[in-house]
């Protein structure tokens, strides 16, 4: 992957170009719709509450994901050792969870829609674009990191199995995306 670079118009807002390999185009797709997938997983197994859908309020899970991963992206909303009240944790988890959910998801989308259906290398971002990418490419860092995430990503072969080499091949996955992270970042606050 080459660094994420500024662009800047003489009539237009910068926008920030890169160009993938094609395996690392191919990479960062698949693990962008795995977590995706997983995410909306989570959203269609909420369990249904007749009175929120008639008052229009949100609801969802009272309880944390049980995978790891998704653990990681979707916490608790109080720290151990906080003063929690009885039920605080669930009610706050069942109104916002679907929320943050529902802007991770965009993130996501950003991410796979400027990859293309076609296997683009080449891609250009806008602003706006460019922080979504900054947030999914987190998302997806955290997920690979919890242990998910290497199924279905094209790193799965016989060299990665379950033990020391999936981990080998996770740590440096994680760094991969850290770097992309980082490149974007710094293309965009113009260092």
């Amino acid at each position: 992957m080459q660094d994420w670079r500024r662009k800047k118009g003489l009539m237009r807002a910068p926008r920030y170009h890169t160009v993938f390999d094609p395996m690392e185009r191919e990479v960062l797709g698949n693990l962008a719709s795995t977590l995706g997938e997983a995410l909306m997983e989570r959203v269609r197994s909420a369990p249904k509450d007749e009175l929120a859908e008639m008052t229009g309020m949100p609801s969802g899970h009272r309880e944390p994901p049980q995978d790891p991963g998704l653990a990681r992206l979707l916490p608790n909303f109080a720290r151990e050792g906080d003063e929690e009240f009885d039920g605080d944790n669930q009610l706050l988890r069942s109104l916002h969870e679907n929320d943050i959910t529902r802007a991770k998801l965009e993130n996501l989308q950003a991410v796979t829609g400027a990859l293309g259906p076609d296997g683009g290398v080449d891609v250009t971002l806008d602003e706006s674009e460019a922080r979504a990418w900054v947030a999914a490419l987190n998302d997806i860092r955290l997920y690979v990191a919890a242990g998910n995430g290497l199924a279905g990503s094209g790193l799965e072969g016989t060299e990665v199995v379950p033990g020391e080499a999936a981990t080998v091949e996770a740590e440096r996955l994680v760094e991969w995306l850290a770097y992309n992270q980082e490149s974007l970042l710094t293309a965009l606050t113009g260092e």
